[in-house]
C-alpha cells in the first residue's frame, strides 16, 4: 500500500491532503503561540501577586506564627511555579513553535516541488507521446502527397521527354524527405512507447512515493514536536498529570508509516490502462515501399542514419555521465543526512533535516528522469545499430526503380499511340510528342 501504487490518478486528492495539512499546521502554530502568551501572562500575574503579598507581609508580628511560616512557604512555592511557567513558555517558543514554523515552510516547499515536477513530467509525457507524434504524422502525410506528386510529374516528364533530370531530382528529393521523416517517426514512436511505460511504471510512482516519504518524514517530525510540547507543558498536579497522560498517549499513537492508510483507502483508484502506442499503418496506405516499425536503409538514408547514430551515441554518453554525477550526489547527500541524524539531540531536531531530505528526493527524481532518457537513447541507438550492422559492407539499395518507371511510361505512351492511330491522328500525336 502506497501513494505510488494506489494513487497514480489521485493528484487532486493528494493536493487537497497537502492543503488540509498546511491549514492544520497553521492551526497548531496559532494554538502554541496563544499558549505561550497565556503561560507568560499567567507567570507574570503569579509573580505580581507574590510581589503584592510580599509588600503586605513586611509588617512584623511579635510572635512566631506557624500560619505565617506556612503562608510564606506557599508564597515561595508560588514564585517557583511562576518561574517554571515562564521557563516553559520560553522553551515552547524556542523549541516546538520555532520547529513548527520551519516545518510549515518545508511543507509548502514539498507541495510546490510536487506540483512543479508533476506538471513537468506530465507535460513531457504528453509532448513525447502525443504532440510530437501528431506533428510527425501530419508531416508524414504531407510528404507522402509531395512524393506521389513528384512521381507523377517525373512520369509525365518521361512521357514528354522534357526536363526528365529535373523531375527525377525533385522525385529523389521528395522520396528522401519521406524516408528520413519515416525514420524519425519510427524512432520517435519507439521513444514514446518507452517514455509512456517509464512514466506509468516508474516516474509517476516514484514521484508519488517521494511525496509519501516526505509526508511521513513530516509526520515523524510533527510527532517529535508534539512529544517535546507535551514534556514542556507537563506539570506535577494530579489533574494536569492526567491531562498530560492523555496527550502523551495520543502522541504515542502517531505512526508515520500508517498515518495515510485510511486516506489511501478512501481515495484509492484503479490503475488506468496504458494507451498502446503503435505505428499508424494508415500512413503507409499510399506507399508500398515503407514498412511499419522498420528503419529504411537505402541510398537516400544511409548517410543520415550514420549521422543519427553518432548523435544518439553522443547523447547517450552525455546522459550516462550526467546520471553518474547525479547518483554520486545522491549517495553523498544520503551519507550527510545519516551523519546529521546521529547528532540530533531532540526528537523535534528531525525538522532540521527536512530541507536536505527534500533535496534528496528531488535528486532521486532527476536520476529517474535521466534513466528514462538513457533507456530511450539506448533503445533508439540499438534500433539504428541493428539496421546499420545488418547492412555493414553492403551497397545501399536504390529507393526508386527508374527503369521500371520508364517502362511504365513507355507502355502507357504505346497504348495511347495505338488508340490515336485508330482514329487517324497518329501524325499529329507524334508531332506533339
Amino acid at each position: 500500500m502506497g501513494f505510488g501504487s494506489d494513487l497514480r490518478n489521485s493528484q487532486e486528492a493528494v493536493l487537497k491532503l497537502q492543503d488540509w495539512e498546511l491549514r492544520f499546521l497553521e492551526t497548531v502554530k496559532k494554538f502554541m503561540a496563544l499558549r505561550i502568551k497565556s503561560d507568560k501572562e499567567y507567570a507574570c500575574n503569579l509573580q505580581n501577586l507574590c510581589n503584592q503579598v510580599d509588600k503586605e507581609s513586611t509588617v512584623q508580628v511579635n510572635y512566631v506564627s506557624n500560619v505565617s511560616k506556612s503562608w510564606l512557604l506557599m508564597i515561595q512555592q508560588t514564585e517557583q511555579l511562576s518561574r517554571i511557567m515562564k521557563t516553559h513558555a520560553e522553551d515552547l517558543n524556542s523549541g516546538p513553535l520555532h520547529r513548527l514554523t520551519m516545518m510549515i515552510k518545508d511543507k509548502q516547499q514539498v507541495k510546490k516541488s510536487y506540483v512543479g515536477i508533476h506538471q513537468q513530467i506530465e507535460a513531457e509525457m504528453i509532448k513525447v507521446t502525443k504532440t510530437e507524434l501528431e506533428k510527425l504524422k501530419s508531416s508524414y502525410r504531407q510528404l507522402i502527397k509531395e512524393m506521389n506528386s513528384a512521381k507523377e510529374k517525373y512520369k509525365e516528364a518521361l512521357a514528354k521527354g522534357k526536363e526528365t533530370e529535373k523531375a527525377k531530382e525533385r522525385y529523389d528529393k521528395a522520396t528522401m524527405k519521406l524516408h528520413m521523416l519515416h525514420n524519425q517517426y519510427v524512432l520517435a514512436l519507439k521513444g514514446a512507447q518507452l517514455h509512456q511505460s517509464q512514466y506509468y511504471d516508474t516516474t509517476l510512482p516514484l514521484l508519488l512515493d517521494s511525496v509519501q516519504k516526505m509526508q511521513e518524514e513530516m509526520i515523524k517530525a510533527l510527532k517529535g514536536i508534539f512529544d517535546e510540547y507535551s514534556q514542556i507543558t507537563s506539570l506535577v498536579t494530579e489533574e494536569i498529570v492526567n491531562v498530560h497522560k492523555e496527550i502523551q498517549m495520543s502522541v504515542e499513537q502517531i505512526d508515520p508509516s500508517t498515518e495515510y492508510n485510511n486516506f489511501i483507502d478512501v481515495h484509492r483508484t484503479t490503475a488506468a490502462k496504458e494507451q498502446e502506442i503503435e505505428f499508424d499503418t494508415s500512413l503507409l496506405e499510399e506507399n508500398e515501399n515503407l514498412q511499419a516499425n522498420e528503419i529504411m536503409w537505402n541510398n537516400l538514408t544511409a548517410d543520415s542514419l550514420q549521422v543519427m547514430l553518432k548523435t544518439l551515441a553522443e547523447e547517450l554518453t552525455q546522459t550516462q555521465q550526467m546520471l553518474l554525477n547525479k547518483e554520486e550526489a545522491v549517495l553523498e547527500l544520503e551519507k550527510r543526512i545519516e551523519e546529521s541524524s546521529e547528532t540530533c539531540e531532540k526528537k523535534s531536531d528531525i525538522v532540521l533535516l527536512l530541507g536536505q531530505k527534500q533535496a534528496l528526493e528531488e535528486l532521486k527524481q532527476s536520476v529517474q528522469q535521466l534513466r528514462c532518457t538513457e533507456a530511450k537513447c539506448a533503445a533508439q541507438k540499438e534500433l539504428l545499430e541493428q539496421k546499420v550492422q545488418e547492412n555493414d559492407g553492403k551497397e545501399p539499395p536504390p529507393v526508386v526503380n527508374y527503369e521500371e518507371d520508364a517502362r511504365s511510361v513507355t507502355s502507357m505512351t504505346g497504348r495511347s499511340v495505338d488508340t490515336l492511330t485508330s482514329v487517324g491522328t497518329l501524325l499529329v500525336v507524334v508531332a506533339k510528342i
